[in-house]
């Protein structure tokens, strides 16, 4: 049995790991602040279960299972992982930093957002949309362009004691889509494949990575046009900004199958949404308007030329049932 432990920094804490990951920061600190670990406990269950599940959402314990393995979030410390017969470690690593570590954190009382986040000039970024809608595109362009990258896919924020949105950096890696890779003219033979169902690769991204926590300076959701026309771009206000908000946290689909949010949570997201600048982003189907998208946001966001508000809501009293904002 290997005894030997992996530490890293991610999200702006100490992680204490009985696997090696390639994809992360190494740190020399070991006053760990979460865990994960490897265990067979969960072994009768991952040969049992060959479907989807998932526990009752508590800040103490969630269990679940897919198609590959079984995985426990426990207090905000730990992940238990156990990979199914014929799985090796490699495949959970995408639910590990995906579901596993949103979980955590929000066990934690901290938000985790479904997007990319990219730095500037101290100020963050984040990127969020649909698949396809473009967010791994104009990321791209945003690096090649002076910004440096955060995060990929989990962005982890939270508000300071001194009230400000921070944003935590994750790891230096991008995920490209096949055809994204040969546009930036690289070698896919020098790439880590990592999702066959949406042929994507893993593009190391140490040169422009951002280490440190940064204040959040806007959000920004990205969606396609059917039609060819301009790119526009306008500030969401009201109950489509607390919407779009929550729509895009990273367990917004679990929370809505087991009964939608607690006031907690909506409180965190009334308090974040309260002073941070949300932007809907409409590009054009099947043409390249990136340099249209990167010259908006350093015009309008990063240098705060004001845009027409969406319509005005009072939202605060929503907190008592927050299910209640969505049909």
């Amino acid at each position: 049995m290997n005894n030997e432990l992996f530490w890293y920094k991610i999200y702006g804490t100490t992680l204490c790991s009985e696997i090696e990951y390639s994809h992360l920061i190494p740190t020399d600190e070991r006053d760990a602040d979460i865990y994960i670990k490897t265990t067979s406990s969960l072994l009768s269950m991952a040969e049992k279960e060959t479907t989807y599940y998932v526990s009752p959402i508590t800040k103490t314990h969630i269990l679940f299972c897919n198609q590959v393995g079984i995985f426990k979030i426990t207090d905000g410390i730990i992940i238990d992982i156990c990979p199914k017969e014929g799985i090796s470690m490699n495949q959970l690593t995408p639910f590990v930093f995906g579901y596993c570590i949103a979980m955590l954190f929000w066990q934690r009382n901290q938000l985790a957002i479904h997007c990319s986040a990219v730095e500037h000039d101290g100020n963050a970024l984040i990127i969020a949309g649909d698949s396809g809608s473009g967010k791994s595109t104009l990321t791209t362009k945003l690096l090649e362009n002076g910004f440096r990258l955060m995060t990929d896919d989990v962005a982890i924020v939270d508000i300071s004691s001194e009230g400000d949105i921070m944003v935590y950096p994750a790891f230096p890696q991008q995920k490209l889509c096949r055809d994204a890779v040969h546009r930036n003219h690289l070698n896919t033979e020098d790439l880590l494949y990592i999702d066959e169902d949406r042929d994507k690769f893993a593009v190391p991204r140490r040169n422009c990575f951002c280490e440190s926590p940064c204040k959040l300076s806007a959000m920004l959701c990205l969606s396609v046009q059917n039609e060819d026309s301009d790119v526009l771009l306008t500030e969401l206000n009201g109950h489509q900004k607390l919407i779009s908000f929550l729509e895009n946290n990273f367990l917004f689909p679990m929370f809505r199958n087991s009964g939608g949010f607690c006031v907690e949570d909506m409180q965190k997201c009334l308090l974040t949404v309260q002073t941070l600048p949300l932007y809907r982003m409409m590009r054009p189907f099947g043409i390249d308007s990136t340099d249209t998208q990167l010259q908006k946001i350093q015009k309008i966001i990063f240098h705060s030329e004001e845009l027409p508000y969406g319509e005005s809501f009072h939202i605060a009293n929503q907190i008592s049932n927050p299910n209640s904002l969505f049909p």
